[in-house]
């Protein structure tokens, strides 16, 4: 054990406890929970496999149970992820567990659109292959990573959709931006989903994910923490931020020349005890870029 470990393991008994203490402070909103809109077909963009769980896994979920079609694209071949296998292997083994996962979310269809992993951009390739999925599915909401992220993959993700949208005739959709890396400053959410009856599922679909060598336990936290975002008393709920198409274009496009910094300015949020390092690490810039882009 290095002297990194240890102190994690000796400080571990009052980290958590802190964290959540904390955390349940700078949650403290007296926001409306949000609904399905008892939408009927979903399309939900992940730039990798185990983004659409570790993010909008409840809501997909609990939009399978209302009989809605779920379809997911997978924008990555997922072949860069933290592994000791090979690319191929790691490809091969994470399309695997997507399948498992296909089931237990109730994902009605999975597309692989097999770009490189961390080499994304929203080009002529990437905008034919989402247009093509928007126009076969026509979705009443899209779910898509926020342009605001650690890995360029998600905030390309993000351009991408939004340079086809900008171009399309098909304006009536809802766009729901989900946190992955960089949980979203609570005065910018405003879409708060009660996943009381699908975290469950959700935490089994986590679980499939055992491929990559990370922890997802913050993921999960974060759903619990987030409760004290409204009144009611509930078990969980999963954010977003609903912008409007228009501001959804203006998000990805204000923020285009910031984005290179973001992988060194951000921590990603998937471990419990240190939470606190990747919410707080330069919030006030995160709050200012989300300012900037999405209010006019």
């Amino acid at each position: 054990m290095n002297v990194k470990q240890l102190l994690i393991t000796i400080l571990k008994p009052i980290n958590i406890p802190l964290t959540r203490f904390i955390l349940q402070r700078h949650y403290k909103q007296e926001k409306q929970l949000s609904t399905t809109k008892n939408a009927k077909r979903i399309l939900v963009f992940a730039p990798h496999m185990d983004d659409e769980t570790i993010g909008p896994g409840g809501v997909i979920r609990k939009h399978a149970n209302e009989g809605a079609e779920v379809h997911c694209v997978f924008v990555t071949d997922g072949s860069n992820s933290v592994s000791d296998l090979s690319k191929e292997e790691l490809t091969r083994i994470r399309m695997e567990e997507t399948e498992k996962v296909k089931h237990i979310l109730g994902i009605t269809s999975i597309q692989y659109l097999g770009l490189p992993d961390g080499k994304v951009r929203s080009n002529e390739e990437s905008q034919s292959k989402f247009k093509e999925m928007i126009d076969q599915v026509k979705p009443d909401i899209i779910y898509t990573t926020s342009f605001i992220d650690a890995h360029t993959d998600h905030t390309q993700t993000a351009k991408t959709l939004a340079d086809v949208l900008r171009n399309s005739e098909y304006q009536d959709v809802t766009i729901r931006m989900y946190e992955i890396n960089c949980p979203i400053p609570p005065e910018f959410i405003n879409c708060v989903v009660d996943i009381s009856d699908t975290i469950e599922e959700k935490k089994k679909a986590i679980n499939v994910f055992s491929s990559q060598k990370i922890a997802f336990d913050g993921f999960v936290e974060l759903n619990r923490l987030k409760t004290n975002l409204i009144q009611e008393e509930v078990e969980a709920v999963e954010v977003f931020v609903e912008p409007t198409i228009d501001s959804f274009i203006q998000h990805c496009d204000k923020l285009a020349t910031e984005s290179k910094k973001f992988p060194a300015m951000f921590k990603q949020a998937n471990r419990t005890d240190t939470l606190l390092w990747a919410i707080y690490k330069n919030l006030d810039a995160k709050k200012q870029f989300y300012k900037q882009s999405i209010e006019k």
